[in-house]
C-alpha cells in the first residue's frame, strides 16, 4: 500500500491583510501659501460643451485634472477631456461650470495647497 502526504495550503485573509496593510496616514504638513493666477469658467450655454484654458490642465500619476480654487486652497479635480483648440480644452466630465481654476505654473501646487489668487 502506498501512502501520500497531504499538504494543505489555505489563504487566510488575515495573512493577506497583513501583507497589504497601508501605512499610517501622515499628519498634515503646513504648506507655504502660493500665489497663482485663477480664472472663472462659466457654465456652458445650452447645446455647448464646457471648456477650460489648456494651461489649467495637468496630469498627476497618469490622471488628467485641474486644480479648483475653493476656500483658500487648491483642490485637484479629475476631468475627462475632449478636443483642444485655440488654447482651450473641452471638459467632457469632472466639472460643471462656475468653478474657479488655478492656471500657470502648477509644478509646486498640491491638493490642499494654500493659495492666494492673482486675477
Amino acid at each position: 500500500m502506498s501512502t501520500a502526504k497531504l499538504v494543505w495550503i489555505a489563504a487566510s485573509s488575515a495573512v493577506i491583510a497583513a501583507c497589504h496593510q497601508a501605512p499610517a496616514p501622515t499628519p498634515d504638513v503646513e504648506r507655504p501659501t502660493l500665489e497663482r493666477r485663477v480664472v472663472n469658467i462659466d457654465s456652458p450655454k445650452s447645446g455647448r460643451l464646457l471648456s477650460a484654458p489648456s494651461e489649467a490642465l495637468l496630469t498627476r500619476a497618469g490622471v488628467p485634472g485641474v486644480f479648483v480654487y475653493r476656500q483658500g486652497r487648491a483642490r485637484f479635480q479629475m476631468v475627462k477631456t475632449g478636443r483642444t483648440a485655440a488654447g482651450r480644452v473641452e471638459i467632457l466630465s469632472g466639472l460643471g461650470g462656475g468653478e474657479t481654476l488655478v492656471v500657470g505654473d502648477l509644478k509646486a501646487v498640491r491638493d490642499g495647497s494654500p493659495l492666494t489668487p492673482i486675477e
